[in-house]
């Protein structure tokens, strides 16, 4: 086994390891693909990732100060993320979270949550629900959507024509 390979000059003093000169090589081949920056990249990005979204069964292992201040977290970044594209409606959800009503403990954003994370709990216990695979945040996005639903798109009345020869009267009528 040849554990040296001659340099270009054929001198010894150019022989280098046969294993060094593989790995010369590999990492030249990757440089030239940029994989270092690469990598070092995808570990910042990485680093900077928000922790995973929490599953009700590790909700409900919590505190309840913990609880609390875990849905507080969430929508006051879902609503800082809002701001930017319309602060009318993040205004709005946080005023629905936060503000309670006079003679209530919990506002109605906050009743309404207890009541879906209850009825999860429920459907729990009967085996119909498994608590590990839903996500606090995906029932928090599901009461905002129900609350604030999507403004459908207005087509002006010039842009729909009828078909020659349609006939839009109800039957019956």
């Amino acid at each position: 086994m040849k554990l040296y390979k001659e340099g270009r000059t054929g001198r010894d003093g150019d022989a280098a390891p046969v294993a060094c000169r593989i790995m010369k090589d590999h990492r030249n081949r990757l440089k030239g693909i940029r994989l270092y920056s690469g990598m070092r990249f995808l570990l910042a990005f990485l680093a900077l990732i928000p922790l995973q979204a929490m599953s009700l069964k590790d909700f409900d292992a919590k505190a309840p100060a913990d609880r609390s201040a875990y849905v507080a977290d969430f929508i006051d970044k879902m609503t800082t993320d809002l701001r930017a594209k319309s602060p009318e409606l993040a205004q709005s959800i946080r005023s629905w979270f936060a503000d309670k009503a006079a003679g209530k403990t919990l506002s109605e954003g906050m009743e309404r949550l207890n009541v879906e994370l209850a009825v999860v709990e429920i459907q729990a216990q009967q085996g119909r629900a498994d608590l590990s695979k839903i996500q606090l945040e995906s029932v928090i996005v599901y009461l905002v959507k129900q609350k604030f639903p999507p403004k459908a798109a207005y087509i002006p009345p010039q842009a729909v024509t009828p078909f020659a020869g349609a006939s839009f009267t109800l039957p019956g009528f």
